[in-house]
């Protein structure tokens, strides 16, 4: 049991981090949601879910890479992002972040595929020189994140991102002794500025673990289990303090359209929920905040939250908080601005707002 000086010193070091301008947690970048929801932690687990197609890693890698560079580039902390990508390449993944970069600077909306010249598109001269023009910001987000796309297991993964605590420049294990023997219980880093994340997309993908001792074979949900509890809670959150985001996505099943008797849309039913998770709904016990993605338009629902999304369309997405041990958001949503292209995520006014005849908000975004 952590006596109370070890305690009181926590609260004092943050404290002093912040007075000094510094950074105890890696807030959203939607300001208003900023207001109520303090963001990354050292040691936290977050989850993100949705349907499939709903854009999962696309708000992924906006909400935490995209964000994480830009709320820590000119700080001192000097971020780590472990990116375990099982959907796709690690040539499609910084594609992607060339995608961003062209819309963020000039405004092009452009995707993967148009950047591969594939299908009836041909990248032209100019656009090509705007191309290379993202090669430091490319190189800056290199220097912080890991694209790993050839381990797909829970083993391979502890001893992927092991290996890099391992090394002394990092810092050290820290131990107590237990029945005689030497028991690792924390780990100690050399500077309180190396904030270290992990990022899974998605545990769904993981591949079936393959357990030494017996040569047999875990199924798919112990092998999620053994992700969530044994190695993400276990060693990354409690041991190395980790700030770890997994992505696991909903049941398809949960996508289906369901009525009332009098032949109404039920919307609950459809939008994303921690009953749905997909092949493991129990690891949730572990996930300290889970939020859900939802693209109503996509069963047709006029209206959601207020927002029209008859008017949006596929440019709209909900961001609902599904459960939250922290700041008592849960059951309370976010409507977002959605460029499917590029992967542009804002947070859109509130519903009232947007509902403002002299504001034209709705003809902004759908001009975007």
């Amino acid at each position: 049991m952590q006596n109370f000086e070890k305690v009181l010193g926590q609260i004092e070091r943050n404290k002093t981090i912040k007075e000094n301008g510094g950074i105890t947690s890696i807030l959203p970048p939607f300001p208003r949601l900023a207001e109520k929801y303090g963001g990354f932690t050292k040691g936290s687990i977050t989850a993100i879910t949705a349907g499939s197609g709903v854009g999962k890693t696309k708000f992924v890698k906006y909400f935490t890479i995209m964000n994480i560079f830009k709320r820590t580039v000119n700080s001192n902390i000097k971020p780590k992002i472990f990116y375990f990508a099982l959907e796709e390449s690690e040539t499609d993944f910084w594609l992607s972040f060339i995608a961003m970069y062209l819309y963020e600077k000039y405004k092009i909306t452009i995707s993967v595929s148009q950047l591969k010249s594939i299908g009836n598109y041909t990248v032209n001269q100019e656009l090509l020189e705007k191309v290379k023009g993202a090669e430091r910001f490319i190189q800056q987000l290199q220097n912080n994140v890991e694209v790993i796309d050839h381990i797909r297991n829970p083993t391979g993964i502890k001893k992927y991102v092991k290996a890099f605590f391992d090394d002394p420049n990092i810092g050290e294990y820290e131990y107590k002794e237990y029945d005689g023997k030497q028991v690792t219980v924390g780990y100690r880093y050399k500077s309180d500025d190396t904030w270290v994340f992990f990022i899974l997309d998605h545990i769904s993908l993981l591949s079936n673990e393959m357990m030494a001792e017996t040569r047999s074979r875990l199924s798919t949900y112990q092998t999620l289990d053994y992700m969530v509890k044994d190695i993400t809670l276990e060693l990354f959150s409690k041991k190395f303090k980790m700030a770890n985001i997994i992505v696991h996505q909903q049941t398809p099943s949960s996508e289906k359209a369901q009525y009332t008797n009098r032949g109404a849309l039920i919307e609950e039913m459809l939008e994303p929920s921690l009953e749905e998770l997909h092949l493991n709904k129990g690891v949730q016990q572990d996930y300290e905040i889970v939020l859900g993605l939802f693209n109503p338009s996509r069963h047709n629902i006029p209206v959601h939250s207020g927002y029209d999304v008859s008017l949006l369309g596929q440019k709209y997405r909900s961001l609902i908080f599904l459960k939250d041990r922290h700041f008592g958001l849960e059951n309370s949503a976010v409507g977002l601005y959605f460029n499917g292209a590029n992967g542009e995520f804002q947070e859109l006014p509130r519903a009232e707002e947007m509902a403002n005849p002299t504001k034209n908000y709705y003809e902004h975004f759908i001009k975007l």
